[in-house]
């Protein structure tokens, strides 16, 4: 969701659920047990969008911050701090109705370990 405040600025809020399983080993010391784990993690982020609008194509960038949250089903769960930086392209093909391709590099860290990924998505954009 983007409020614009500027011409060429907005203010952004990107939430976005991510869900799957994982492997994972625990061991004591002697013995290792590996097991699978359904694990999801939620992202708050927010911050400015900077965009220009050329004919029906509109590019933007954008710098992102906020927390992560990472939930093991069954075993565990962390809230940790969140950025985000990336950008993409909306091609308008009605007054309201725009096709969206983006990409953003997102870092947490959740359970003292840093994660560093690439989130690419696409969808339909509503305009009010």
């Amino acid at each position: 969701m983007e409020a614009r405040v500027l011409p060429h600025i907005g203010l952004v809020a990107d939430f976005s659920g991510h869900y799957g399983s994982e492997t994972f080993s625990a061991c004591n010391g002697f013995d290792c047990v590996i097991f699978d784990a359904d694990v999801t993690q939620n992202n708050y982020l927010f911050g400015p969008r900077v965009s220009a609008s050329f004919g029906k194509i509109r590019p933007f960038a954008e710098l992102l911050i906020g927390a992560s949250h990472v939930h093991i089903h069954s075993l565990d769960s962390d809230t940790s701090f969140a950025t985000g930086v990336g950008g993409g392209l909306d091609y308008r093909f009605l007054k309201i109705l725009a096709w969206r391709l983006q990409g953003d590099y997102i870092h947490t860290s959740p359970f003292n370990t840093p994660q560093n990924n690439v989130r690419l998505s696409t969808g339909i954009v509503v305009r009010f």
